[in-house]
């Protein structure tokens, strides 16, 4: 196959009318031909929107087997004088491109579309796009697995589902990589940890995006064959219980089969360039490029809902292990009918973040005709690693000595059994309400003030007394009271570089300096054969940009764009933004009419595209 070109043609030219201005779009289709499981480009080009806010694409619902989502490149805004009969008037032109990427699990024909462009009160309508899908030759050296946790699974729970692609071919040679499961869009997913610099990276595609997942790579052996297999994992979290089929997961690989070779800039001076070459990195691009594709088996995810025998009355949907229940009242003391707030912390390993407290009167917790309990769903908040709640109940009768252990259950899915946790319970001290007549109301007399006796102190069952103002207060707290025997320590002089202080503070930096080279001295002999195949590839791109200098415009945009997008895949963190801007310029050219190219790129976006380029240089 020759090499893959990001040209297109165009298809329909609309018209809109919306708010009293005219709103124009021309949609124009990635060339064929298209294959399944590479997301092939529909591009809208749309004047007339404004700067603000960022548009919207709806498109009609899409055919099985067939997924896409859009992406708007901040607008291209032009502002100028015209001078129309000698009236000279200001005016601004507005320009957004926005991409579809379509992706085709299965070859065959398909409608895409139709489409509305919105943005406020404006928009405008497209037709629908057909777009055919080719089949994809399957790949010996290429291998993708979907693991799935043994066991059961239940609502809720925290599910490991790792990703493991092997390849045995040359990792060099790996242009782009896309790897899709249809599990990653039917379920909600935990956070993805961030790759680190110098780790591994997958790339995993969904229909919101291209995602990238934190990885490691080991080389492993099979079948007479060396693979590279780098996995990652990602945490499931299902939201609903029931057999779910899934279809297999895919990974869809573009990979050089013919390199063209750049010219030394020496070469016109009679030296070799091996030489060169070695010094300077490889200096090679793709001429050629083959698609291929591996699938791994169908499975079905099975969602148990929780037993219903034996199941606690405390129990509020927290699945995990090692939960745990701490109660604390903000008073001891109090009257009949007094409030009395109750902080209750949750911590466990599990559905943290959901974890919803079960009724304070469950599995003999506080008794309804002894508290008055709030009413209605108790909000908490999550601080520090725990669950937070805070409720306020009221005592109803002289007779209740203590707040009872409150109890909280959850699933445990490793033994498949409920478990309870009780808090400590609290001991009170309940007085008669205080009944105030009218001779307390209207009486000029001033009531005896209470005495700082029992009641005070209790409020405060763990405060500490107070010491008077006059007297000094000490603090032993952390000090070290051991005694030293030895005269010459306690006698030395501390001035003297012997004492010590000097000798130690060079055997620490010693020991330092060792421990530093120690741990680059591994790391430079562990490297992770993912991380060099990374940093050969992104070479490999910024030697194509520069390439691109040579061709003439179209060519050029075309390289740069795929150049652009193969780093920003290998490093998404890295000016993923300016990236986009530069692919958005090469990709006006790469659809501009057939006569209107240049001979030669504009020299400012060329240079535009290696500044932004050296960026990701900078951070493999």
């Amino acid at each position: 196959m020759g090499t893959r070109r990001i040209a297109a043609i165009v298809v329909l030219l609309a018209a809109a009318h919306a708010s009293g201005q005219d709103v124009r779009v021309q949609v124009a289709v990635q060339r064929p031909p298209h294959y399944v499981g590479r997301p092939a480009i529909i591009q809208f080009t749309v004047e007339g929107f404004d700067q603000e806010p960022t548009p919207t694409v709806e498109m009609q619902p899409l055919p099985e087997g067939v997924r896409a989502h859009t992406s708007a490149v901040a607008p291209r805004v032009v502002s100028g004088y015209s001078n129309i009969n000698g009236r000279i008037s200001q005016y601004t032109k507005v320009t957004y491109q926005i991409n579809c990427m379509v992706t085709a699990d299965k070859a065959g024909e398909y409608t895409i579309g139709p489409f509305v462009l919105k943005q406020g009160t404006k928009e405008a309508n497209a037709d629908a796009v057909p777009m055919t899908f080719e089949a994809v030759p399957e790949d010996p050296d290429m291998r993708i697995r979907l693991v799935l946790p043994e066991g059961n699974v239940y609502p809720d729970q925290r599910v490991p589902v790792k990703i493991e692609w092997w390849y045995a071919g040359d990792t060099e040679a790996i242009q782009d990589l896309s790897i899709y499961s249809p599990l990653f869009d039917q379920f909600r997913f935990g956070p993805d940890a961030e790759p680190r610099r110098g780790e591994s990276r997958l790339p995993i595609d969904t229909k919101d995006g291209r995602i990238v997942l934190a990885a490691g790579g080991r080389r492993v052996e099979d079948g007479g064959k060396e693979f590279v297999a780098v996995t990652a994992t990602r945490t499931l979290i299902p939201d609903r219980v029931g057999a779910f089929p899934l279809a297999p997961i895919t990974a869809t690989l573009e990979r050089a089969t013919e390199w063209r070779q750049q010219r030394s800039p020496f070469d016109d001076f009679g030296f070799g360039s091996s030489l060169l070459e070695e010094m300077m990195g490889d200096r090679r691009r793709a001429a050629n490029t083959a698609i291929s594709r591996a699938a791994g088996e169908p499975q079905t995810l099975v969602v148990k809902p929780f037993p219903a025998a034996g199941r606690p009355e405390s129990f509020a949907g927290a699945v995990g292990e090692g939960f745990s229940i701490d109660v604390a009242a903000g008073r001891t003391v109090v009257r009949v009918g007094d409030p009395i707030g109750l902080d209750i912390t949750l911590r466990g390993k599990g559905n943290l973040e959901n974890a919803s407290l079960p009724p304070l009167t469950a599995d003999g917790g506080l008794n309804p005709d002894l508290f008055r309990l709030p009413e209605g769903d108790i909000p908490g908040t999550m601080d520090d690693g725990a669950k937070r709640f805070h409720v306020s109940v009221r005592v109803s009768s002289e007779s209740v000595a203590e707040i009872p252990a409150l109890a909280y259950s959850w699933f445990d899915p490793q033994t498949e059994t409920y478990q309870t946790a009780r808090s400590k319970p609290i001991a009170l001290r309940v007085m008669p309400a205080q009944v105030v007549s009218a001779d307390d109301v209207v009486s000029s007399v001033p009531k005896p003030e209470t005495p700082q006796g029992e009641e005070n102190q209790g409020d405060r069952p763990q405060q500490a007394a107070s010491a008077s103002p006059s007297e000094p207060v000490f603090s032993l707290s952390g000090a070290d009271l051991a005694i030293e025997p030895a005269a010459g320590v306690v006698l030395r002089d501390s001035g003297d570089w012997t004492s010590g202080v000097p000798l130690q503070l060079a055997f620490y930096g010693a020991g330092f300096l060792l421990i530093a080279v120690a741990v680059l001295d591994r790391r430079r002999s562990e490297v992770d054969p993912a991380v060099v195949a990374r940093r050969k590839n992104v070479r490999s791109q910024l030697d194509r940009i520069s390439h691109a200098s040579r061709l003439r415009s179209k060519e050029a945009a075309t390289e740069i764009a795929a150049a652009l997008r193969a780093l920003v895949a290998e490093m998404p963190d890295v000016a993923r933004d300016e990236a986009q801007a530069v692919i958005a310029s090469c990709e006006s050219i790469v659809f501009a009419p057939a006569g209107s190219q240049d001979s030669k790129l504009a020299g400012a976006l060329l240079e535009e595209a290696k500044t932004v380029a050296a960026r990701f240089k900078h951070r493999e």
